[in-house]
């Protein structure tokens, strides 16, 4: 009797234990139950994600464009998306009508879409530091509806001449010369500056007037080298045939005779100036009388403006300063000022326009008269001894940007 309930007690005892550990791992399957079935729903939403269709709808094709052919924003609505994905989110606008206001676009592809044509468009640019950086791509802004932009014309007119028309430079900081008008092409930039052209005879083969009204024309120099487009201003070119300032504004008398010093290339520095043509090699032009004393001196300096001094017995008697277009435009005969110093400048724009100072020396001294010209990124000197000896330099402003002049020769 005991035997069997101790074997009945050892039969309970085994079924509840078996009982007690089904029961514990319960949770843990309905733990991995839970699991696989979180992993299906996110992985059935991401699929849905993925497959979310474009606000655009369906895309049937996507075409080539020509962005030499501008465009300007039609309405004040106008938004650029980032992408066509993002066309229609909030923040997937890349730029809007007042961020572009009076800007010029180009299209670059063309989409067709169930709900609409979208262009993938550029902004007509040039560079940063105003055309200097070279060739560059334009700023691309995104895609925009077809409705927002309108086809413009950027060239009202534009023509070749029958025969070609001869220019020579006057100021040669004022503006530079392009491969297209600035902003009427994608991109726009400088191919040739004027430093080392101011000597030479050039030729506008073409011109075009812009749809501002504003006129370029098309120049070569005189070997038919091909330069591209500059601005049509009177105080920039010169119409005819190229003068020599020598002699033209130092008419030689009888008995007197002249020599001419030219800067080396060398001591230019060889660097292109934002602002200032600092490449340009300066000149003198000495002339004697009968005595083998100087007489005049002709200077042409960084911004190519001439400045005539006269002497007489080893003394400045006059300073006559020229504008751009070889014309008088400042003349003293103060002997204060001819004894000391002499600055020519305009005092409302001697931020934009080079001033040009004259130092005299005693006669004790060996050195005769010091020409500066004070620029934005630089300054040159020209310091002439009494035995006519000639010192040019130039200095380029520490920390300015310049590029070498090889890049726009």
């Amino acid at each position: 009797m005991r035997k069997s309930r101790l074997l009945l007690l050892v039969v309970v005892g085994l079924t509840m234990a078996g009982c007690s550990t089904i029961k514990q791992s319960k949770p843990a399957a309905a733990s991995t139950s839970s699991t696989s079935q979180k992993e299906s729903t996110a992985s059935s939403q991401a699929s849905s994600s993925q497959s979310k269709p474009l606000f655009v709808g369906e895309v049937f094709s996507t075409e080539k464009a020509d962005p030499n052919i501008p465009y300007k924003m039609a309405n004040k609505h106008v938004k650029f998306y980032r992408s066509l994905k993002e066309i229609g989110a909030k923040d997937g606008v890349f730029s809007d009508y007042f961020e572009e206001k009076g800007e010029t676009f180009g299209i670059t592809k063309v989409v067709t879409a169930t709900k609409g044509i979208y262009y993938h468009v550029v902004k007509y640019t040039v560079n940063e530091t105003s055309g200097f950086e070279g060739k560059g791509k334009p700023e691309g802004l995104g895609y925009v509806k077809t409705t927002d932009l309108k086809r413009v014309s950027l060239i009202k007119s534009e023509w070749a001449y029958a025969k070609k028309k001869a220019y020579y430079v006057a100021d040669p900081n004022s503006h530079r010369i392009w491969n297209r008008p600035a902003y009427t092409a994608p991109f726009t930039y400088i191919t040739h500056v004027f430093d080392r052209l101011t000597t030479q005879q050039l030729y506008a083969t073409k011109e075009l007037i812009t749809s501002k009204g504003k006129h370029y024309v098309y120049l070569e120099t005189a070997k038919g080298r091909q330069l591209g487009w500059v601005y049509k201003a009177r105080h920039t070119l010169i119409a005819g045939k190229y003068r020599d300032p020598g002699k033209q504004l130092l008419k030689l008398k009888k008995h007197e005779k002249m020599v001419t010093r030219i800067q080396s290339k060398k001591s230019t520095g060889n660097r292109v100036g934002v602002n200032d043509s600092l490449s340009l090699r300066q000149r003198v032009y000495i002339v004697r009388n009968k005595h083998h004393q100087i007489a005049r001196i002709l200077i042409i300096s960084m911004d190519n403006r001439p400045t005539k001094i006269y002497f007489r017995n080893g003394l400045a008697t006059k300073v006559k300063t020229y504008t751009y277009r070889r014309k008088p435009w400042k003349v003293t005969t103060n002997k204060k000022k001819l004894r000391t110093v002499y600055w020519a400048q305009h005092g409302d724009d001697y931020m934009n326009v080079d001033a040009i100072r004259s130092k005299f020396y005693t006669m004790k001294s060996k050195k005769l008269v010091k020409v500066s010209t004070v620029a934005n990124d630089g300054y040159v000197h020209i310091l002439i001894y009494r035995d006519g000896h000639v010192k040019f330099h130039t200095e380029v402003i520490e920390h300015n940007i310049t590029y070498s002049i090889n890049d726009y020769k």
